[in-house]
Parts: C-alpha cells; structure tokens; sequence
C-alpha cells in the first residue's frame, strides 16, 4: 500500500531539511572533537600550564587527559545524537511514501530509544569526570574570570522520551500487523 507519487508536503520537507542541516552540524562537531583530542593530548604541558594561570592548584598531566575523556564522551553523545538522527530521517522519508507502519519503523524507533538512554548514561559519567576535574582543579586565581557550570545528571525527561520511543516501536508495530491483516483481507 505504498504510494508511487511522493507528497507535495512542506512540513516533511522542512524537517527532512533540518535534520539534514543538523546532521552535518553534529558531523562538524565529531570532527572538531576528532581533531580536539589528539590536540590536546599532544600539547599535554601547554594545557596543563594554561590550566595553572587560571587555577590556585597546578595540575599535573592526569586531568588533561580527564579533559579529554570528556572530550571522547562529547564525540560518542554526538555520535549517538547523529546515529538517532539518521533513524528519524529514514522514519520521516517513509512517512513521505506513505508507508510509515511498517515493522523498520518499529525497529528504527527503538533504536532512537535505547540512543537517547544511552546519551543520558554517557551524561552521567561525563558529569561525574568534570565534577572530578573541577574538585581537582580547586579555586580559581583572584584575578582571573572563570565560571563553569556542570550539570551532568540523569534528565528525567530524556528517560521519558526514551520510554516514549519505545512504546512508539510497539505501536508501529502494531499497525504493521493490523496493515498485514487488512492486506490478507482484501
């Protein structure tokens, strides 16, 4: 029951736009990040020694490369981010077939589902590594502006939207089955 002709449908066309838009956003940043790590590894000691023109403690070595294991959980919240967007976008092309209930699209929408739970676990402990970084940087110098804030905790939304995408993929399914009978039908 698919058609042949694709819809002449702004909303579709918009938001395939924008996910398309945010999908090489999200790859420039994995590549920002790529490039970033390697970097800031390399240059250990000029991190470091920037990082003691700002704070009272010098740091050693140890929370460069804190830095950028946080810098390895932005680049998998990214990919994770861009993984579900490329799911979403496949959902929202088949929407424009006219075949949205099909049992892919179960499939796709719980693969969204287990990556947004899967960004608030990479959440979690990326705020637990800066929390870490922040208690061993301690005070900042007097003179120098520097404010950070962290808030790397489990979202309660982000469990519900998981939770949403998930019984998403059973409803889907569901129409896939009831599409299946009325197929049988006929």
């Amino acid at each position: 029951m698919t058609q042949t002709k694709k819809p002449n449908d702004i909303v579709l066309k918009s938001t395939r736009g924008l996910l398309i838009f945010t999908k090489w956003l999200l790859v420039l940043g994995v590549v920002a990040l790529a490039i970033g790590i390697p970097t800031i590894l390399l240059f250990t000691d000029k991190v470091a020694t920037a990082l003691a023109d700002v704070f009272v403690t010098p740091p050693g070595s140890e929370v460069v490369w804190m830095i950028a294991g946080i810098m390895v959980f932005g680049a998998v919240m990214l990919l994770l981010t861009l993984f579900a967007l490329g799911l979403l976008r496949r959902i929202v092309d088949s929407v424009g077939e006219g075949n949205p209930f099909t049992r892919i699209n179960g499939t796709r929408l719980r693969g969204m589902g287990i990556a947004v739970l899967a960004i608030q676990i990479v959440t979690f402990f990326g705020g637990i590594l800066a929390t870490t970084i922040l208690a061993i940087l301690g005070e900042v110098k007097p003179d120098r502006d520097f404010h950070l804030s962290i808030d790397g905790g489990i979202s309660l939304t982000g469990i519900m939207l998981a939770l949403l995408l998930v019984i998403l993929a059973r409803v889907f399914d569901r129409g896939a089955d009831m599409q299946d009978e009325l197929e049988g039908t006929i």
